[in-house]
């Protein structure tokens, strides 16, 4: 298994909400080879405060590279 954990910061003025972190692991050809979602904590991030989060995938001999995206409101 490989454990991913991470941390997304709020640079806007107002708390954020509904936020989801999207983890893709990447084959060498850039080619998605797995997707998994996490919730942060906390969920109402404050304006210069971060959430975390950790996500599980399995160790696919294939991938050669993660890339992370967020989203909230």
């Amino acid at each position: 298994m490989v454990y991913i954990e991470g941390t997304v910061e709020n640079v806007g003025s107002r708390a954020s909400s509904s936020v989801k972190v999207w983890v893709n692991a990447l084959d060498a050809d850039g080619l998605r080879r797995e997707r998994v979602e996490a919730l942060p904590t906390p969920q109402g991030i404050l304006p210069g405060t971060v959430g975390r989060f950790v996500v599980t995938l399995p160790d696919d001999p294939q991938v050669r590279t993660y890339h992370v995206e967020a989203i909230g409101h």
